[in-house]
């Protein structure tokens, strides 16, 4: 590989090199767009055919595909990137048509929070029958491999469902780890077909900053995946275009946009997408923080605009005010308990500003929530609330205090929600 990046036109001047875990990356800081044409028009010479591009006012993206694929991206404050992908599968970057089955929708899970108040699971149906995840919830989750199939499995009219794609937004374990356990336990009753992700390697500059769960899990997701090699794998890169049935997928983040910036805090390597369904946008940031932040706000803005939005790092500090000024959305989800939303509220600028100036918001610990799609306002389907917020069990594991007469307000509350009786 870097016999390859020596043939090719480079800009001059200082450039940095990371290992980013898919290939390579070289960044240069002070090029322009002429910097950025050459090293395309290079690129073509070397026999790589122009797979994906997409132009926006904040910058250009080009993808490229020889033997494997070289991404080419040029920010307009001057940062030019060249990426090489060895991983991933051919990406379908274009409509294919699909038989017309069903009527789309997009569910916020309601994850098990009875031992852990984080994690998130999105399922989006689409039109030809299969389902686009994102994220699954956290292992204290302990159940919920078996409820997401077979919630799953229910809304497929009780036949095998099939995943067409599996979209991780980063490598914490309240993202991947039950996905882990249906591929180790339930992968006979469900299909799927492909997995989207971009975790940063043990070799990045900040690892030393990160807890070594992290590592790990992301050790044994890799692992678990090679596995499977019926599924295929993608590694997703911003201004990358991606269709399944009805469904277009936009990337607007990846973690090696944030380089040479500090990836310190490891959510800043979320990887961003805008999915977009029957003309509903809908925007998921993942665990986005301040330094994704930068790049989504200062690269797309008004782009942002969108139906629904997830709420980046489930309301704790993630993406700011102005990202959810620009993303305008008229539904936001809160991938998060109830408490800690209660919690949140007063500390967090952003929520507050959500929760003033969006019309429809759910939360996701009072119950599956399915809005129908294309979206329309008050056309939400609230599913029973399933799991109770352990409080004991969650102080147990992470000292998270509640007085006693909160505890009682809230149990009562989550029993007038769900209808049910205190045995």
């Amino acid at each position: 590989m870097k016999d390859l990046f020596l043939s090719l036109e480079l800009p001059g001047g200082k450039s940095e090199e990371y290992d980013y875990g898919c290939g390579r990356l070289l960044l240069f800081e002070n090029a322009d767009l002429s910097d950025f044409v050459r090293l395309c028009g290079s690129l073509e010479k070397a026999g790589f055919a122009l797979y994906d591009s997409l132009t926006v006012p904040g910058a250009e993206f080009r993808t490229y595909r020889r033997d494997i694929f070289m991404i080419v991206s040029f920010d307009h404050d001057s940062a030019l990137r060249v990426i090489s992908d060895e991983v991933s599968a051919e990406y379908q970057s274009s409509p294919l048509s699909f038989e017309r089955k069903n009527a789309s929708a997009l569910w916020q899970f309601e994850v098990d929070h009875s031992l852990i108040d984080c994690g998130m699971c999105y399922a989006l149906r689409l039109a030809d029958g299969s389902f686009f995840m994102i994220d699954s919830p956290h292992q204290y989750s302990v159940n919920d491999d078996i409820r997401i199939v077979d919630f799953l499995t229910k809304e497929n009219g009780g036949e095998k469902p099939v995943v067409a794609g599996w979209f991780f937004t980063h490598g914490h374990d309240d993202h991947i780890a039950k996905f882990m356990d249906i591929l180790r336990y339930r992968s006979d009753k469900i299909e799927i077909r492909s997995v989207y992700y971009d975790f940063p390697p043990r070799s990045h500059p900040d690892s030393r900053f990160w807890d070594g769960a992290s590592q790990n899990i992301t050790d044994k997701f890799d692992a678990l995946i090679k596995e499977h090699p019926e599924i295929k794998r993608f590694c997703p890169h911003s201004g990358q275009t991606f269709y399944h049935a009805n469904a277009r997928f936009t990337v607007l983040c990846a973690q090696e946009d944030i380089f040479p910036n500090s990836l310190r805090d490891y959510n800043s390597s979320s990887a961003s997408i805008m999915a977009e369904v029957d003309g509903t946008k809908i925007l998921f940031p993942g665990d986005s923080a301040v330094e994704a932040d930068k790049v989504l706000v200062g690269r797309w803005g008004d782009l942002l605009s969108c139906d629904i939005v997830q709420v980046s790092h489930h309301g704790h500090l993630g993406t700011s005010r102005e990202f959810y000024r620009l993303a305008g959305a008229s539904c936001a989800l809160f991938p998060v308990t109830r408490i800690k939303f209660d919690e949140e509220l007063p500390r967090q600028e952003a929520n507050r500003y959500i929760v003033d100036t969006v019309p429809e918001y759910h939360i996701a610990s009072d119950g599956t929530v399915k809005l129908p799609l294309p979206y329309s306002a008050g056309n939400a389907v609230i599913c029973p609330d399933e799991t109770f917020e352990d409080f004991d069990g969650i102080y147990s594991l992470w000292c998270y205090e509640y007085t006693e007469e909160y505890k009682e307000r809230l149990r009562e509350e989550y029993l007038r929600r769900s209808g049910k009786s205190e045995q």
